[in-house]
């Protein structure tokens, strides 16, 4: 069945059109999520910017608008709160973290699915708190939602979490940095203290991170590194990707599961001293078998990365960036003594959509099958522009995105557009 739109909304019709659920076969994906009207702007009775007093925290209450609005949504397309197995957050200061915190687990009951929690620049409304992303199975699934890894993993007791979930066969690790049981950064993530050298910090940091938290939350749930379907990469620091990638393909032997690295800016983790945090999603080892490899010629930022894997409907690809031969595409990059005559994310995107149709052919699909898009962008200015890159008639029939700017400094040069995309392989 092709995937099925909920909720959309023009927020500049014919242009900027948004799906915030879809539901993919047994899945039900909500992207974008933030305290608006449907028009795209804030809910000014949520925000109450000039009655603040004999009330929750701003957070607090955006995140009840967002949480009451994830219900009657999930319900609409077949799921439940109960369902959820993953949330993603992006918010532009430390600040709201905690009040939204208080939120999702009066939503969510207690039962607070894996999360991951990451500081940006901007969100596409300015003043608002956060950005949500969610995932659920439907209750038609038959899929019972398992909360694993707590005897092996400490979370902070504020946010509550479960480290890791398994719903059918898949499996969703929540967002991991390479902390000891303290909550602070582990001693082994880091270059001795007194010693310029001694290992490099973060390679010590991903090894950690990959082999004292990835690995023992996926055996929890009875998985493995072979098994993982999609990755998440934050790095505070874009000059450490080099040296990140090399750690990285050494834990999975070369063999590198569709991966999106987006740089931020330093800190943007609940531990501020770390510099990296990872999330992955993975099949159950009794489900190897219908792990379906996407092989096909995309330049990825990455040697060794496999474009996308395919898992029963869902298609999980790997981040996508507006380059080639290393660098920038050649459309994309700007000359200095006339900057002004190329729209570089606009070619960046238009590079990045070419691949990604590519890639969902491989997998027999197409982008009419876009479940989940998410644009990281150094400006959110450039926003609109990247969007534009879309064909008129599937953005006009919208897409399910949302864009969070990262003020960080880009992986390459004239290229600091990344795209996150997930999306649905009809049966």
């Amino acid at each position: 069945m092709p995937l099925e739109r909920f909720g959309t909304t023009a927020f500049v019709p014919g242009e900027v059109v948004h799906v915030p659920f879809v539901r993919a076969g047994n899945w039900v994906l909500g992207t974008g999520l933030r305290a608006v009207l449907p028009d795209g702007r804030p809910d000014l009775d949520v925000l109450r910017k000039d009655r603040p007093l004999g009330v929750a925290p701003q957070a607090q209450r955006e995140a009840e608008a967002i949480f009451a609005r994830m219900d009657r949504s999930l319900q609409a397309a077949g799921s439940a709160l109960s369902q959820v197995v993953r949330l993603d957050q992006y918010y532009p200061h430390a600040h709201n973290v905690d009040p939204y915190h208080v939120a999702r687990k009066q939503a969510l009951a207690g039962q607070v699915a894996p999360s991951t929690s990451v500081i940006v620049d901007a969100l596409v409304n300015p003043g608002m708190s956060m950005d949500v992303q969610v995932l659920a199975p439907t209750l038609a699934s038959g899929y019972a939602v398992e909360a694993l890894g707590r005897d092996r993993l400490n979370v902070p007791s504020t946010s509550g979490y479960a480290p890791c979930v398994r719903a059918g066969d898949l499996v969703f690790v929540a967002g991991q940095l390479a902390r000891d049981a303290s909550g602070a950064l582990a001693a082994e993530a880091m270059v001795p203290p007194g010693q310029l050298w001694n290992g490099t910090r973060i390679k010590l940091e991903t090894d950690y991170l990959v082999q004292q938290r990835l690995v023992p939350a996926l055996a929890a749930a009875g998985s493995a590194l072979d098994l993982v379907l999609k990755a998440q990469v934050y790095l505070s620091h874009a000059e450490d990707f080099p040296a990140f990638w090399q750690a990285w393909s050494r834990a999975f032997d070369g063999r590198i599961p569709p991966t999106t690295v987006v740089p931020v800016r330093h800190p943007a983790f609940g531990t501020s001293a770390a510099t990296i945090e990872v999330n992955v999603v993975a099949a159950h080892a009794q489900a190897k078998g219908r792990i379906r490899d996407i092989e096909c010629e995309v330049e990825l930022p990455g040697p060794g990365m496999f474009p996308a894997r395919s898992f029963d409907g869902l298609l999980f690809v790997a981040g996508l960036m507006g380059i080639e031969d290393g660098g920038a595409c050649a459309a994309a990059r700007t000359d200095p003594a006339a900057p002004y005559y190329r729209d570089a994310v606009h070619a960046q995107m238009t590079d990045v959509i070419a691949k990604a149709r590519t890639i969902f052919a491989a997998a027999g699909s197409d982008l009419t099958q876009v479940a989940r898009l998410i644009y990281f962008l150094p400006d959110l200015a450039a926003f609109r522009s990247a969007h534009l890159a879309w064909d008129p008639a599937l953005r006009g029939a919208g897409l399910p995105f949302t864009a969070i700017g990262t003020a960080a400094p880009a992986l390459a040069p004239d290229a600091g557009l990344v795209v996150d995309l997930w999306g649905h392989v009809p049966g």
